[in-house]
């Protein structure tokens, strides 16, 4: 049997064990890596634990703890209660669609990762201010979700639009690649749509699936209450020095993450990093006690995050990815087919293959099997070009199609719930997407 066949069975066999959901995350995603590198011959072995020393994973363990910081010295609670008494948090579903525009808005110009990082203890300090009225695992995963999209707004937002460009500037005639907004043209009017749907029924979706009003709701939600913090008297230097130090970190990382991605700072810093050193400061100056701090780590989620990466590079170098991809074109006519036809094909393919591969190996896998094609057909594979650059980022329908989503993880989400959240959406989405293809760039 062929290494392709066998990666693809094996991710077959993962994306059930994580909607049967009886095995922990971390069981399921350590297993489909190994699996990965026992059986691929052409995977490095390094490759199943490469993702620990991933920034986003750093990045993750970092944030956790500068947040964890925040609730222990008393800022959180404050800032909560500042932020939730004002009017785009009067209703939980206002502020939800207040933290999708601003999330859309901020990753097109800045890391999807740095935005949510950012977001998700401001969403936690806003909810535990807010006396119940705002439930911080229902705003969570639209922030997670308007990143995702947002980041695909320009050239910039998210780094498989640089993969493909890559591919593209290989080309004689090319070599000026897409443009800083050509992905604008096709992603704007989805941004929107996801704004609107998360006010709509969108709401009203997660509402069904992530069931508020159960016992069970905030399992595994890390952000879902404020620590209870002994009362200390306003006075005292120590605890104000703490809270001003814990404060000026959240936002020294906030700047960096801004920062990070022009010169100079982008040679000394990137997600990871930034992470860490934020870990460091209130680890370092005691804002947060080191044994408390590493024992309310998020652990199944963060070795999943660390391992599932290795599932991912199975399908990419085994060609898994590749054979999927050729064979869904050659069904619809491949170079023979309409170029409306596999405008849509191309999108739809893109979208799905991303949700469970990297984004940057669907846009480098796809991108020279697309540009060959266009141009067999007399026609320029720019406009395909910018359809994969667009859609290998709506990773949004299952748990490991991008890094954002595994960042959420910690607010106590199943697998299960990026499908039925998730879904509807990307269907959605890829007709929002393509119709725009298809007005826009042809």
């Amino acid at each position: 049997m062929s290494s392709s066949i066998i990666a693809i069975i094996i991710a077959a066999i993962t994306i059930v064990l994580f909607m049967w959901n009886k095995l922990p995350m971390s069981v399921v995603a350590m297993g489909s890596s190994v699996a990965m590198g026992i059986l691929i011959p052409e995977m490095d072995l390094s490759a199943v634990y490469a993702g620990f020393s991933a920034p986003g994973w750093a990045m993750v363990v970092g944030m956790c703890i500068v947040s964890a910081a925040l609730f222990e010295t008393g800022v959180a609670q404050r800032i909560g209660e500042k932020i939730g008494n004002s009017f785009l948090a009067k209703t939980e579903r206002r502020f939800i669609v207040t933290v999708s525009a601003v999330c859309c808005l901020m990753s097109a110009f800045m890391s999807n990762n740095g935005t949510v990082a950012i977001w998700m203890p401001l969403i936690a300090v806003v909810a535990a201010g807010s006396n119940g009225r705002i439930r911080s695992k229902m705003v969570i995963f639209p922030a997670g979700t308007a990143a995702i999209i947002g980041g695909a707004c320009t050239l910039v937002g998210s780094t498989s639009q640089l993969a493909a460009n890559a591919v593209l500037q290989g080309y004689d005639g090319y070599k000026e690649g897409l443009g800083m907004f050509d992905t604008t043209k096709i992603m704007l009017p989805a941004a929107i749509v996801q704004i609107i749907f998360w006010g709509t029924i969108g709401y009203t979706l997660l509402t069904k699936v992530l069931k508020p009003e159960s016992p069970d709701f905030n399992v595994g939600n890390m952000y879902a209450d404020a620590p209870v913090v002994e009362e200390k008297n306003e006075d005292d230097a120590v605890t104000k020095r703490k809270g001003n130090i814990a404060a000026f970190t959240m936002l020294l990382c906030i700047f960096l993450f801004v920062v990070s991605g022009f010169e100079p700072f982008k040679n000394h810093f990137n997600i990871g990093v930034i992470g860490m050193l934020g870990a460091a400061i209130v680890l370092g100056t005691k804002c947060l006690p080191v044994k408390k701090a590493y024992s309310e780590l998020p652990w199944d989620v963060l070795i999943t995050i660390g391992g599932i990466g290795g599932l991912g590079t199975g399908l990419d170098v085994s060609g898994g990815g590749a054979l999927i991809a050729n064979a869904v074109l050659n069904l619809f006519g491949g170079k023979n087919a309409s170029v409306v036809v596999l405008t849509i094909v191309i999108a739809v393919l893109t979208s799905v293959l991303t949700n469970f591969m990297s984004n940057n190996a669907t846009a480098a896998m796809l991108s020279p099997i697309c540009i060959a094609m266009a141009l067999s057909l007399g026609i320029s594979p720019l406009p395909w070009v910018i359809v994969i650059a667009a859609c290998s980022n709506l990773a949004i329908a299952t748990s490991y199609g991008t890094a954002v989503n595994m960042q959420i993880l910690p607010a106590g989400y199943k697998f299960s719930d990026f499908v039925k959240i998730g879904g509807p959406l990307l269907i959605i989405l890829i007709a929002v997407v393509t119709a725009s293809s298809l007005a826009f760039l042809f």
